[in-house]
């Protein structure tokens, strides 16, 4: 417990400062004994509001309550429950302790409360960023029952909440516009996909239109009629998406930095994949392997695939390719779609990334999704007003263009190129995943 004086003693102390000048101004007054009067019914007031402090904190108990995971930038309700069982009425301050990245960052509640007594306060936060954030301690100060006194002391009330993209944080957060407009692959349908898969479904009798090269001759020839073989596309193949957290990817796109819009697109592929039939993992690096977590199926697995990735942020660190792909070619045995999300800067980077990527393809099928920089493209948009201005348009366009001839050399490859804006990644690449599905390239 801190004490620090209150109101009525400071209005106290300027009283003793007054009649201490008047003592010296007019000796002959009676303005000592008065002097000495007020210094000591301060002194006894400060002791008996010091006693009535102590009790009070001891009697006091503060308890939080607050939601384990919330949304990225969605109302966030934390309460702070004071519980009190001093035999006096309790008035004061409460403040919260709210993580840096919370709005608002400051918040305090003023409050008075009778005698063992409860009392709920209640705040509401927004934080921008996804991640693990932490409220609390929460600092008490209580004024004495004379206002002579005040008293603050510290409670461990700390609680941790999970900041997830706005679509997983819960039902209601689908309301987000790109969850919107890809609505109808919400549902897990149960219709049979028929059509270029090569899993067999069964037999049926032939249609006008459908392929003779489908037809089962013996089972043709047994019936008198003709019948062909129906396939199916086939399910619970692995997709493993990798995500970039170098520094590339710490670059920002106008709705957060380049490695929000990823993972938001991510979670997004896992839960599409998911809901398909198929099975899906994810793979976080850097100059170092961040996490692994191996294909997972079924719809309850995609808060698994949440967990994993929802606090991973970027770090000024180059990425290392070939230590990730080599992770793969050894704990990814089977033959997958590997979707990966980065950027790539030049043609010498992406000389060692084609040179992994290349031992990658004759295993998987590789889709690399380069997620471009808005700023560049903002910076070839501007006018040139200074030389300062040219020479920045002029590196701008180097870059642009290292940048394209790097992306062409990986198309040469055999690798499959998604070059987007990271705000607009999602729906691009849910269709190009949905297109390889359908081609049946796995």
């Amino acid at each position: 417990m801190t004490i620090r004086p209150g109101r009525n003693l400071v209005r106290t102390a300027a009283v003793l400062l007054v009649l201490a000048t008047l003592t010296f101004v007019w000796p002959g007054a009676p303005w000592l004994p008065v002097w000495g009067f007020t210094l000591v019914v301060a002194v006894v007031v400060a002791a008996l509001d010091y006693r009535a402090l102590q009790t009070s904190f001891r009697g006091v108990k503060i308890e939080r309550t607050m939601p384990a995971a919330g949304g990225r930038d969605l109302p966030l309700r934390v309460e702070l429950r004071v519980c009190s069982s001093a035999p006096l009425p309790l008035a004061g301050e409460l403040r919260d302790v709210v993580p840096a990245a919370a709005l608002p960052a400051f918040q305090v509640h003023a409050f008075r409360l009778p005698a063992g007594g409860t009392l709920s306060l209640a705040a509401t936060f927004r934080i921008p960023l996804r991640g693990s954030f932490e409220f609390g301690p929460a600092w008490l100060r209580l004024t004495g029952p004379c206002d002579v006194l005040e008293a603050q002391q510290v409670f461990s009330c700390s609680g941790s909440v999970k900041v997830l993209p706005e679509g997983f944080s819960s039902s209601e957060g689908l309301q987000h516009d790109e969850r919107a407009e890809l609505m109808m692959l919400d549902k897990i349908s149960r219709v049979r996909q028929t059509g270029l898969g090569t899993e067999f479904e069964m037999l049926s009798e032939y249609r006008p239109g459908d392929d003779p090269r489908r037809i089962d001759w013996k089972t043709t020839a047994r019936l008198r009629r003709p019948v062909v073989r129906r396939f199916q596309v086939e399910r619970h193949r692995d997709v493993m998406i990798v995500v970039d957290c170098g520094r590339l990817m710490g670059a920002d796109a106008g709705r957060g930095s380049k490695l929000d819009c990823a993972v938001d697109s991510a979670l997004m592929l896992c839960r599409t994949v998911l809901e398909s039939g198929d099975r899906c993992g994810l793979a976080l690096f850097d100059d170092r392997v961040l996490g692994y977590q191996p294909p997972l199926s079924g719809p309850r697995a995609l808060r698994s695939l949440v967990d994993s990735v929802y606090n991973v942020q970027s770090r000024w660190a180059e990425s290392d390719f070939g230590l990730m792909f080599a992770t793969l070619q050894s704990r990814q045995t089977k033959r997958s779609l590997v979707v990966i999300l980065s950027d790539i800067v030049d043609v010498e980077t992406s000389t060692r990334f084609r040179t992994s990527l290349a031992t990658l393809s004759r295993r998987h099928v590789v889709l690399f999704a380069g997620l471009q920089t808005p700023l560049l493209r903002q910076i070839v948009a501007e006018p040139v007003a200074t030389l300062l201005d040219g020479s920045r348009k002029a590196v701008t366009f180097r870059v642009l263009r290292e940048r394209d001839e790097a992306l062409r050399s990986l198309k040469r490859s055999g690798v499959q190129v998604l070059d987007v804006e990271p705000s607009r990644l999602t729906v691009p690449l849910l269709n190009r995943f949905i297109e390889l599905r359908q081609q049946n390239v796995l």
